[in-house]
């Protein structure tokens, strides 16, 4: 059993928000994170997992926008290591793939369509300039706050970092141009057809900041981990497992 657990049946720093869920007495689980928990249950049963890894647009444009947010934002102190999967030293059915890591600091790009990536920028821009609080963050987007928690307590970080980013109109006239002219997709590790849309569609349909507008379109927001969301997620994750297990 524990040879499967290395390969499926974890609970995953992407999804790991809905084991802070709770019930409306505060004494238990809510419905997100028993339903997560239950899925768990039946890819350990069978031995695979129940995710078909059918990747849509929205899967397909962050792995790309993460390879040019790199190229045209980040220095070389980041490194990017998305496709690797991370594993709690101790607990073997706990694991996350952040997209980067620092020498103090591991983190997540996110890249979402307009309205998202206006929300959560304006979230990064309020806490950078002190005007809301990291609580106040964590209750509206707990599904970004708690996957850079996670993956910092499985690499053992002290520090998470979150970025958002959509590429200017600039920058995306040119993404289109390498796409188009090189095997760029292939080297993401995306197949073509899955990224031509990309090329295909009317610029106007894909994420983008037009020329002369001044919003950003890369904000990045660095925080401390508090010491007691790392033992409250520690407490959600095991305490999900015994569930499971019963």
């Amino acid at each position: 059993m524990i040879n499967t657990l290395e390969r499926i049946g974890r609970f995953t720093s992407s999804q790991i928000w809905k084991l802070t869920t709770q019930n409306a007495k505060k004494d238990n689980f809510g419905a997100p994170a028993l339903t997560y928990i239950g899925e768990k249950k039946a890819e350990r049963s069978l031995g695979r997992s129940i995710d078909l890894g059918k990747g849509n647009q929205s899967t397909v444009w962050g792995n790309v926008m993460e390879y040019y947010c790199d190229k045209y934002h980040l220095d070389l102190s980041y490194f990017f290591q998305s496709k690797e999967t991370n594993v709690h030293p101790k607990f073997k059915f706990w694991s996350g793939s952040p997209d980067f890591v620092t020498n103090h600091s591991t983190g997540d790009i996110k890249s979402f369509e307009p309205k998202r990536f206006y929300e959560l920028t304006m979230w990064l821009i309020k806490l950078n300039d002190g005007l809301v609080t990291l609580d106040e963050f964590k209750k509206d987007e707990k599904e970004v706050y708690w996957q850079v928690v996670s993956n910092c307590i499985l690499l053992g970080k002290s520090k998470g970092e979150i970025i958002s980013y959509t590429p200017s109109e600039k920058q995306l006239y040119e993404i289109r141009s390498e796409i188009e002219e090189t095997n760029i997709l292939e080297k993401l590790g995306i197949e073509p057809w899955q990224g031509r849309y990309i090329v295909e569609k009317p610029i106007y349909e894909l994420p983008y900041i037009p020329e002369g507008i001044e919003f950003p379109n890369f904000v990045k927001f660095e925080f401390e981990i508090p010491k007691e969301d790392i033992e409250f997620l520690t407490h959600c994750v095991t305490s999900a497992e015994l569930l499971l297990n019963n």
